[in-house]
């Protein structure tokens, strides 16, 4: 069923730029390299290269929940469901963005969190998962907005120390160390903020769709995330750490799609990422009292929305 529910995805994906319902998001949000949107004149070539950096992000959390039990279950339905909800928003599925790098680094990020916890010896890895998110920071610096999530996971680990905490620093400044150093970009810029008046998001019918989908997977966040909570405290010491990161993850990434909402297909494919996590623990606390009800009509919703999309 996963895989079927991947297939329609990228078939949902393709019939959307097919029928050039996927609207260009430009980028300007850099301090050092090009934003991705501009890596690629080639927009068929871009679309497939997302799909495929998508597809990439929902092994991820396959391999993640596998290797650490996080969801009590092997089912990959949750995977399936986030690259369903990302493809309901053509413009973010259908086109090579910052977006995806997002979500791709942070799982990758959480993975190496998960794997350090209680290992008092974990210095390296630690300056890798902020090296990650410097990395992000020279094309999009709204990456820099996860250092004090990623820098909060540490307690939850159980290793926060000075040693650290400076590993996270090195890291995440040598990424522009490097390239500086190297002569391969010039010296960052400061970043350059705007302010957008709310009223010019309604302004424009052809972003409701998206707005939607953001607004539905905000709620879904919130009822299912508070649904679960009551069996989440019942776990171990360890499953309850991982999970915490993970909510943790949910509701900062939700209130920077809200305060920042110019930049809203940023956040959305991490923000599918961490509502599905949230989605397959209610799926599997649930799948004996018809809770798949609640999750199928979450995905008829989704595809209406997308439906609303391709009509507009």
């Amino acid at each position: 069923m996963g895989i079927l529910i991947a297939i329609a995805a990228v078939f949902m994906t393709l019939q959307a730029y097919l029928a050039d319902k996927i609207i260009f998001m430009s980028d300007f949000r850099t301090i050092a390299f090009p934003t991705p949107d501009s890596w690629l004149d080639n927009q068929s070539l871009s679309m497939w290269i997302n799909m495929i950096i998508i597809l990439c992000i929902g092994a991820e959390m396959i391999l993640i929940n596998r290797h650490f039990n996080l969801l009590r279950t092997t089912s990959a339905f949750f995977a399936a469901y986030f690259v369903f909800t990302t493809a309901c928003t053509p413009t973010v599925m259908g086109q090579l963005s910052a977006s995806s790098i997002l979500a791709l680094i942070t799982m990758g990020s959480v993975w190496l969190m998960f794997s350090i916890y209680g290992l008092r010896i974990s210095t390296r890895r630690v300056f890798l998962i902020f090296f990650m998110i410097g990395m992000g920071q020279l094309i999009e610096y709204t990456f820099a907005l996860y250092i004090p999530i990623f820098i909060a996971a540490l307690g939850q680990m159980r290793i926060f120390g000075l040693k650290k905490i400076l590993a996270a620093i090195m890291g995440n400044i040598t990424p522009a160390w490097i390239s500086w150093g190297l002569g391969i970009i010039q010296r960052p810029t400061l970043p350059h903020f705007e302010f957008t008046h709310p009223a010019q998001l309604l302004d424009t019918p052809q972003q409701w769709p998206m707005l939607a989908a953001a607004a539905l997977t905000l709620l879904t966040g919130f009822i299912f995330g508070n649904l679960n909570l009551i069996k989440i405290i019942g776990f171990n010491a360890q499953a309850r750490a991982y999970n915490g990161i993970l909510i943790m993850l949910s509701i900062s990434t939700g209130l920077f799609a809200i305060v920042n909402f110019t930049n809203l297909p940023f956040y959305m494919t991490l923000l599918n990422a961490c509502v599905a996590f949230q989605v397959g623990h209610f799926f599997r606390f649930t799948v004996m009292r018809r809770g798949y009800i609640a999750v199928v009509t979450l995905m008829a919703s989704y595809l209406a929305i997308y439906l609303w999309a391709m009509m507009g």
